[in-house]
């Protein structure tokens, strides 16, 4: 054999395990699989932000009345919209902050003072993972006030807001910044009038009294200020408005009785505290008449004005 032959062997050799490898690995590769995959999505607990109370403005009440104003707040929650199903699951509350521990929670102990909870509940169109709430309280006409010259003037009021969602994630707490509930001084009058009779001119109305009754309609201890604003008039002719006479007590005219004027004046003896409940805080007071002799016949009518004087 030659040098040449034998090189020749050689090579041959080498080139038929090449091959029948390279067969081999696309062989192999020509094989597929499936790989299956699996996570579990948890629950997201929903978050609360952006509560105000009032649009961040102070609170001023209404007299002999309850005044709606509204808490809004935003809503999230990372596992969408579907998870707050419609934020049904919400508590808010308006308080006095002196409050907080029974109010600024999820199940509130209610106060017409200091703690009032949501009654109505508006939302808007949830978009991506956040809803708009708006909720309403109603505020009665005592509730406390905490301005510079109420009886809570280091303290203020605030709104709280809590959500669960749907598979029972729940929020923390969330508050608003502080604002005031302003003092009301007001006093409505529940008699409708006065209303003496007939009375024969030279004549008075002795011991029989005509009452009218007042009931504080604020949120603040308050006096008593009277005057009249049209003296008793029929056509041309009138009853000297002195001729009225007021007292805290039963009187037989004139006794210790106060002449009404055309000016406020302020009543001794007289004060209406502040109501705690929906029960009224009354007074009455008690009113005689004189009729002067000539006084000509007729029926006269006229107006007496009652007015509240804050009293702190």
């Amino acid at each position: 054999m030659t040098g040449d032959s034998k090189i020749i062997k050689i090579v041959g050799r080498f080139i038929l395990p090449v091959i029948v490898a390279t067969a081999f690995v696309s062989a192999l590769t020509a094989i597929a699989a499936d790989l299956t995959s699996q996570v579990i999505v948890g629950n997201a607990a929903p978050t609360v932000t952006n509560v105000v109370l009032n649009g961040g403005t102070n609170i001023t009440l209404t007299a002999n009345a309850t005044t709606s104003y509204n808490i809004s707040y935003t809503v999230s929650d990372n596992n969408g919209c579907a998870d707050l199903g419609g934020v049904r699951f919400s508590t808010s509350t308006a308080f006095r902050n002196g409050s907080s521990s029974i109010c600024a929670t999820p199940s509130p102990t209610t106060s017409t003072i200091s703690c009032y909870v949501n009654v109505t509940h508006v939302t808007s169109t949830c978009s991506g993972t956040s809803i708009n709430v708006t909720d309403t309280v109603q505020i009665y006409y005592f509730a406390n006030a905490t301005d510079s010259s109420s009886s809570f003037p280091n303290d203020h009021w605030e709104a709280f807001a809590f959500v669960a969602d749907l598979n029972g994630g729940t929020s923390t707490v969330a508050t608003s910044s502080a604002v005031e509930v302003l003092t009301l001084t007001a006093i409505n009058v529940t008699t409708s009038s006065v209303n003496y009779g007939t009375i024969t001119a030279s004549s008075t109305t002795g011991a029989t009294n005509q009452t009218a009754t007042s009931t504080n309609a604020g949120n603040s201890s308050t006096t008593l200020q009277l005057k009249t604003s049209a003296t008793l008039t029929s056509g041309v002719n009138s009853i000297a408005t002195s001729s009225q006479r007021y007292s805290t007590t039963t009187f037989t005219f004139i006794g210790t009785s106060i002449a009404l004027t055309a000016s406020d004046v302020t009543v001794g003896g007289f004060l209406l505290l502040t109501p705690t409940s929906t029960t009224n805080v009354s007074k009455v007071m008690f009113w005689g008449l004189e009729v002067l002799a000539g006084t000509p016949t007729g029926t006269y009518t006229g107006t007496n004005v009652f007015s509240s004087l804050f009293q702190p």
